[in-house]
């Protein structure tokens, strides 16, 4: 196998004798890298995006004919065909029919910015269309403007239902990791609690001796890597890039076995710090450099994200005041104590103030915290599978966040934000130091990075470099996407505790 490295050493104190070699015939040519298509699942799954991009197009250029002015909507729609070319170069463009295989995205939301603009430009040259052909109708202002907002979510659930297709078809990519135990498992329970990423942990190798751990085989040999990448069995392999784990030769001939057989190739340091969201790879002279720039929030940034807050936590509290009001009676029908759960968290900067929950515990919850900390599953803080100072609805207050709508009255205050770091008890944040407690420089938020990502399922030091991440890679368009992965994260219930 490759692993294998042998040498040729002459016999000590003798002079190698030269011997007639036999004619050397020409190496055979190797086995091409460049491939004509991806692996077949992702073959597949591009054309069907591209069938289902078209037809999109064709259903909201119709409906957005038919609804102002009744006109023959379906012929006058038909004359898109000749430029359908020009819709599919131009999402080629925008890379997205490249994006489901290059790269691995948590969400179906990583598309919208992308097909939104392509959308604006392709809407565009569509009037221009059918504003130069002589025998077409005219697209007024109302029907693309319409167009627009019926393509958008159109295209983006069709999307959705081919990608839930082709998982449910196809499977989940399957995946091989080399590195010690410890990332393995962290791989693994990773993958397993994000299905969204469509990857599953079927096997790894270890350099430290162990049968089998996390219910995976570890007992492949390097040599037998090649074999199982060329069989078909691994689609994605992943490798501990550490120079004092695996040898940089190594690593480099699996990366070309992985790229020889069609096989995704993944790698990641063992100090995973190092590639914060954000960090971008530039070349220098063909030198691969991990750039990480500085964190910046401006005065505008700061200001539009401050905007957001007040007109979201308003909106809301003005919409859910009547459903809040029943909630509260409702707690007070329940147990014996306040409807609202007062307590000092840790905010910007260090400033504590007062966060307001619905009261989900019993009164005496807060005295019982260092008897249950024997009890609690993560050392750091306490979390347990059945916290026995929850009431029976507060049970359902907590599985469906709803105990945290009072919330949005310390974001109209200004102590809080919608999308920011989880704001902690001051026992808990007596427990983050060094460049973790960087996560007070923003204003910590209702929801987060760390709660669309699993919530309790993340161990505190896990999430400490969680939201050190959000922290370094801030953008309005992160917290836009985190606003938007919360709905179906509280859906789904993940990780709440």
């Amino acid at each position: 196998m490759f692993f294998n490295r042998t040498s040729d050493v002459s016999a000590p104190g003798r002079e190698p004798v030269p011997a007639a070699q036999p004619p050397v015939a020409a190496p055979a040519a190797p086995r091409p890298v460049v491939r004509s298509h991806y692996r077949d699942r992702d073959f597949a799954l591009r054309r069907s995006l591209l069938a289902a991009d078209i037809l999109g197009i064709w259903l909201a250029l119709g409906v957005a004919m038919a609804i102002p002015g009744g006109r023959a909507a379906l012929h006058d729609s038909l004359l898109i065909v000749p430029i359908l070319p020009f819709w599919a170069m131009l999402f080629r463009t925008y890379g997205l029919y490249r994006r489901p295989i290059r790269r691995f995205e948590p969400t179906h939301l990583e598309d919208a910015s992308t097909l939104f603009h392509a959308l604006v430009i392709g809407a565009l040259c569509m009037w221009l269309y059918y504003k130069l052909i002589p025998f077409a109708p005219k697209l007024n202002f109302e029907e693309i403007v319409l167009f627009g907002l019926l393509a958008l979510p159109t295209i983006a659930s069709l999307r959705v239902a081919l990608r839930m297709f082709n998982l449910r078809r196809s499977g989940p990519e399957r995946v091989f990791a080399v590195a010690p135990l410890e990332d393995v498992g962290l791989l693994q329970r990773k993958l397993r609690h994000h299905p969204e990423y469509e990857m599953k942990l079927v096997g790894a190798v270890s350099c430290e001796e162990s049968s089998s751990s996390f219910g995976l085989p570890l007992d492949c040999d390097f040599d037998e890597i090649e074999a199982l990448l060329t069989s078909g069995q691994v689609e994605h392999l992943m490798v501990r890039l550490d120079a004092g784990y695996l040898p940089q030769e190594i690593v480099r001939e699996l990366m070309h076995v992985c790229h020889r057989e069609g096989v995704r190739f993944s790698c990641f340091p063992g100090n995973k710090d190092l590639l914060l969201p954000g960090t971008e790879l530039n070349h220098l002279e063909g030198v691969g450099l991990l750039t990480s720039n500085p964190p910046v929030l401006s005065r505008t940034s700061a200001a539009m994200k401050r905007g957001l807050d007040i007109v979201v936590s308003g909106v809301a509290l003005a919409i859910l005041a009547p459903f809040l009001a029943l909630i509260a009676l409702a707690i007070r029908l329940d147990s014996k104590g306040p409807v609202l759960f007062r307590q000092t968290r840790v905010g910007k900067d260090g400033r504590r103030f007062k966060l307001v929950k619905f009261r989900t515990m019993v009164q005496d919850a807060e005295n019982q915290v260092a008897e249950l900390m024997k009890l609690s599953i993560d050392p750091d803080w306490l979390v347990l599978d059945e916290d026995p100072r929850v009431t029976r609805l507060g049970r359902f207050l907590r599985r469906t966040s709803i105990d945290e709508l009072p919330q949005l009255w310390n974001v109209l205050r200004g102590e809080m934000s919608i999308v920011g770091p989880r704001p902690l008890p001051e026992r808990d944040d007596r427990n983050v130091h060094g460049r973790h407690r960087h996560r007070l420089d923003l204003v910590p938020g209702i929801t987060g990075y760390w709660q669309v990502l699993g919530r309790n399922n993340i161990p505190f030091q896990e999430m400490l470099e969680v939201d050190y991440a959000y922290i370094t890679g801030w953008s309005m368009w992160h917290d836009l996407r985190i606003l938007a992965r919360t709905i179906p994260v509280v859906i789904r219930r993940r990780g709440s505790n």
